[in-house]
C-alpha cells in the first residue's frame, strides 16, 4: 500500500482513494451483520469520524451514511438481477431496516422501483457488486469487491451500461407504466404486502362491537411498518357495495381483503374472520374466536398477531409490546370515542363540535383514555384551522390536550401528530417536523399523519417532497376527500398539472358532494391563472360550506383579477383589524394589482406573528416574490432557506 506524507499532521497517511476502497470492502463484508456500526469502521481504518467524513465528502460529494447506503443499494441491485429472493429478504440481507425504506432508497438511487427494475431486466447482471464514484480527485475510480483488477473494471463497465439501458427503458415506457388512480407510478410497491379491512357484518346488537373489533385490528396492523393497511375511511366505502374481492383489490391496490362477522351473546364476543387473496379470490386464513367482553383487547391482540404472521410480518418484541397496549378498559368510553371519530370525518362546524362532546363523554367515563385526549386535540385544532373558531385559542386547546395524551401515553402517535399541526400553524417548522417524525415512528403507516407531513413540506416550499408524501397518504386512504384535495394542490404546486387534472377527474364521481373537492379544483384553476373557473369553484365551496370565511377572500381575489374591483373594495371595507383580516386584505389588494397596499397588510400580519401557511407557493403572493420586503418576512419566519422558492 502506497503511503503519502501529510504535511498538515506530520505523518505518513493512506491515500484517500485507498481509504474509500477499504471502506467499501468493510461495508460489503458486514452487509448482513446486525451489530455493524460506524465505530467499527473508524477503528478498522484508523482514522477519526471527522477525517473519514471529509474524505468521503471530497471524493464522492456524499455524507458517510449516504455513501454506505449507496454500497448497500448496489449490492441489492445485483441480488435483484441475479436471484429470485423476495424484496423484503433482500432488504434484510443488505442491512436496510424495512422493505419500505429499501424501496424508497432504491428509487432515489436508480430512478426505478425494485419491482419495476426486476421486471425490466433483460440481460445478465455482473457477477460482483460494483459501481463508480467520482469527485474532485478521483474521476472514475472503481470501488470493487474482487481483488482482480480486470473483474471490477469490466464489471463496472457492464453494470454502468446496463444501468443506462435500464433508465432509458424506464423513461421511454413512461406512458405505459402502471400508475395508480392519483398519478404516482408504482407507489404501492413501497409496500411488500397490503390489506384492506372491509366493514364487518353483525346483528343489530353487535354493530357497536363490530366497529370496535375493526378499529382495534386496524389500529394494531397499522403499527407494522412494512404493511400497507387501507385507512378505515376508504375501506368503509365498500360496505354493501356488491363488488367482488378482485374488484375491490384492484381499486384499492391491495393483495388481501379481511372480511368478518362479529356478534355479541351473553357478554361474550364471537368473532369470525376470513383473509382472502384478491388475485384469485382464494381464502388463505380463517379464525373463529370467542371470549369475554371484559377481555376484548387481549382477545383482539391474539387475533392480530396470528393475522400479522399470515401476512408475512415478523412479531418483534417491540411490536408485541405495542400490540399489547390497551387504549381503555371501559367499553362505554370506547364506544363514545368511536362515535366521535366518525363525526370528525366530514369536518363541518356542527359535526366537529359534536365530536368534541363525544370525546369529552369518553374522558368522563375514563379520565386516563389517552387516545380520546388526542382526538379531542385534533378536533379542537380543526375548528380553528377551518375558520370555525379563533385559530390561536383553538391551537392552545389542541396543544394542551395533545400534551395530556402524551403524559398518559408517551407513545401516542396521534398526539404527536397533532402537536406537529399546532407547531406548523405557529411556524415552528423544526418542532413540527420533529413531532411528525415521532408520530410516524410509533405509527408509520398512518395516512392522516403522512398527509399532514406533506402539508409541512408544502409550507416549507418543498412541493415535490409534499407530493411524494401526499401520494403515499392517497395510497393508504384513497377515498378520503381531504387527502385528495391536498394531493391535488401538491401536484399543482409541484407543476405536475397532468397529475392534478387526473386526480380531479378520478375524484369527480366519488367526491362531487364534498366542499373539499371543489376547494381543490378552485386552487388548481387559481394556480393555472384561470380566475373565472376558480371563482366558480370557490363559490361552490361557499355554497356547500358557508361557515368557511376564508373562501370569501379567494372569491374576491378572483373577482379583482377579472377587473371587478367594486365588489372587492366593498369586501375590504367589511374586514376588521385582526391578523387574519390583514392577510385577507393583502391577498385582495394583490388581486387588484395594488402591490404596495398588499405589502403593507402582509407586513402588518407578519408584525403580529402571522403569515399564510403556504406563503412560499400560494399564487396570491407571487406579486411580491422579488420584493426585498417579502424576503425579509420570509427570513423572519425562517423560510429563506427553503429548497424551492418559486420565482
Amino acid at each position: 500500500m502506497a503511503l503519502v506524507f501529510d504535511s498538515q499532521v506530520g505523518r505518513m497517511s493512506v491515500p484517500e482513494n485507498v481509504i474509500i476502497e477499504k471502506l467499501t470492502r468493510i461495508v460489503e463484508e458486514n452487509l448482513d451483520n446486525p451489530t455493524f456500526s460506524l465505530d467499527q469502521v473508524y477503528k478498522e481504518l484508523g482514522i477519526s469520524r471527522t477525517h473519514l467524513h471529509r474524505i468521503i465528502k471530497d471524493q464522492t460529494q456524499l455524507s458517510t451514511t449516504l455513501y454506505i447506503r449507496k454500497i448497500r443499494l448496489h449490492k441489492a441491485k445485483e441480488l435483484l438481477a441475479t436471484t429470485d429472493r423476495r424484496i423484503a429478504e433482500i432488504a434484510d440481507l443488505i442491512g436496510i431496516d424495512s422493505p419500505q425504506n429499501f424501496s424508497k432508497y432504491f428509487f432515489e438511487e436508480f430512478a426505478v422501483s425494485p419491482t419495476e427494475f426486476r421486471k425490466q431486466k433483460n440481460i445478465s447482471a455482473p457477477a460482483s457488486s460494483t459501481f463508480t464514484v467520482s469527485g474532485p480527485m478521483v474521476q472514475g475510480v472503481s470501488v470493487h469487491r474482487s481483488d482482480k483488477t480486470y473483474r471490477y473494471i469490466w464489471g463496472g463497465i457492464f453494470l454502468a451500461i446496463w444501468f443506462v439501458i435500464g433508465v432509458y427503458f424506464w423513461k421511454s415506457q413512461g406512458s405505459s407504466r402502471s400508475t395508480n388512480a392519483f398519478g404516482v407510478a408504482n407507489y404501492n410497491e413501497l409496500f411488500d404486502n397490503s390489506v384492506a379491512i372491509l366493514p364487518f357484518k353483525s346483528d343489530a346488537n353487535g354493530e357497536s362491537l363490530a366497529e370496535g373489533v375493526m378499529e382495534e385490528i386496524h389500529r394494531s396492523l397499522s403499527l407494522i411498518e412494512n404493511l400497507k393497511v387501507i385507512a378505515r375511511r376508504s375501506s368503509n366505502e365498500y360496505k354493501d357495495s356488491g363488488k367482488t374481492v378482485r374488484q375491490i383489490g384492484a381499486e384499492l391496490q391491495v393483495a388481501y381483503i379481511l372480511q368478518g362477522r362479529v356478534d355479541e351473546k351473553n357478554n361474550k364476543a364471537q368473532v369470525a374472520l376470513e383473509l382472502v387473496r384478491t388475485q384469485d379470490g382464494i381464502t388463505v386464513w380463517t379464525k373463529n374466536q370467542e371470549g369475554d367482553l371484559k377481555n376484548f383487547f387481549n382477545l383482539m391482540n391474539e387475533v392480530v398477531k396470528e393475522l400479522a404472521l399470515e401476512l408475512n410480518q415478523k412479531i418483534t418484541p417491540e411490536l408485541a409490546n405495542k400490540l399489547d397496549r390497551v387504549p381503555t378498559k371501559n367499553a362505554e368510553a370506547y364506544n363514545e370515542f368511536l362515535q366521535g371519530r366518525l363525526l370528525m370525518i366530514e369536518r363541518t362546524q356542527e359535526k366537529l363540535a359534536a365530536s368534541i362532546l363525544k370525546f369529552e363523554r369518553a374522558l368522563a367515563l375514563d379520565p386516563d383514555f389517552a387516545e380520546a385526549y388526542a382526538y379531542k386535540a385534533i378536533a379542537s385544532h380543526l375548528r380553528g384551522n377551518m375558520g370555525y373558531a379563533d385559530m390561536v385559542a383553538s391551537g392552545n386547546v389542541a396543544e394542551q390536550n395533545a400534551l395530556k395524551a402524551i403524559q398518559l401515553d408517551a407513545q401516542n402517535a396521534t398526539a404527536y401528530a397533532t402537536l406537529g399541526n399546532v407547531y406548523r400553524d405557529q411556524f415552528k417548522w423544526q418542532q413540527a417536523k420533529t413531532s411528525y417524525t415521532i408520530a410516524l415512528k410509533y405509527r408509520p403507516n398512518d395516512a392522516q399523519t403522512i398527509y399532514w407531513y406533506s402539508l409541512l413540506m408544502r409550507s416549507m416550499g418543498r412541493p415535490e417532497e409534499a407530493l411524494q408524501y401526499s401520494a403515499k397518504a392517497m395510497a393508504i386512504d384513497p377515498l378520503y376527500p381531504v387527502i385528495l384535495g391536498g394531493h391535488v394542490l401538491n401536484c399543482a404546486y409541484a407543476g405536475q398539472y397532468d397529475l392534478a387534472e387526473k386526480s380531479i377527474k378520478d375524484g369527480q364521481l366519488i367526491f362531487d358532494d364534498s366542499f373539499v373537492y371543489y376547494m381543490a379544483r378552485g386552487y388548481y384553476y387559481l394556480i393555472r391563472d384561470n380566475y373565472a373557473q376558480a371563482l366558480k369553484e370557490f363559490k361552490k365551496v361557499q355554497e356547500l360550506n358557508p361557515n368557511m370565511k376564508y373562501f370569501s377572500t379567494l372569491i374576491y381575489y378572483c373577482e379583482a383579477r377579472q377587473g371587478n374591483k367594486t365588489s372587492s373594495v366593498s369586501y375590504l371595507k367589511s374586514l376588521g383589524n385582526h391578523p387574519q383580516d390583514y392577510l385577507s386584505k393583502s391577498m385582495v389588494y394583490a388581486g387588484m394589482g395594488e402591490k404596495d397596499s398588499s405589502m403593507v397588510y402582509l407586513q402588518k400580519a407578519a408584525d403580529l406573528g402571522v403569515i399564510h401557511s403556504d406563503i412560499l407557493v400560494n399564487p396570491t403572493f407571487k406579486i411580491h416574490r422579488q420584493d426585498p420586503r417579502f424576503e425579509a418576512i420570509l427570513r423572519k419566519f425562517d423560510l429563506m432557506d427553503s429548497k424551492s422558492l418559486p420565482q
